[in-house]
């Protein structure tokens, strides 16, 4: 799973970084400012962490240039404590899955990172289901005139 990390504040980025890299599903790219964002221009990434507080402008910038050209990421906003209520509104607008308060409580993000791949995996699982059972049960049983 390709993960897009940006943030700029080093310490946050580091903690972030290293408990994404616990996890041997997720491949991290860790980008900074406009150039990072531009990363999902290129390639593909199933969430995005980025570091967004509503008082310094150019984050919010970064936070609406990713959604006016990506809106299939999930995405997950990394912001202090006090700025989550602020940021509530726009949850909708910009399609958040999640804020990730900061400073980072490390369990609270292992536990937000399970509870990610969790959900991932049952929906893989019922798309599979949905799509995949019709098709496996016609290539694995031969109809008439077929050989065996």
């Amino acid at each position: 799973m390709e993960v897009l990390l940006v943030e700029k504040d080093p310490l946050i980025r580091d903690m972030v970084k290293v408990a994404l890299q616990q996890f041997e599903e997720f491949h991290v790219t860790v980008g900074t400012g406009f150039a990072g964002i531009n990363e999902a221009r290129s390639k593909h990434f199933d969430c995005v962490f980025l570091g967004a507080d509503p008082r310094q402008k150019d984050t919010m910038k970064l936070l609406h240039h990713l959604r006016s050209f990506n809106q299939t990421s999930e995405l997950f906003v990394l912001t202090n404590a006090r700025n989550v209520r602020d940021m509530a509104v726009d949850k909708n607008k910009y399609t958040v899955h999640s804020f990730v308060q900061t400073p980072i409580v490390v369990k609270e993000l292992f536990g937000l990172l399970g509870r990610f791949l969790e959900r991932r995996t049952e929906r893989q699982n019922s798309s599979l289901r949905k799509n995949g059972g019709r098709g496996h049960q016609a290539a694995a049983a031969p109809g008439p005139g077929r050989a065996r």
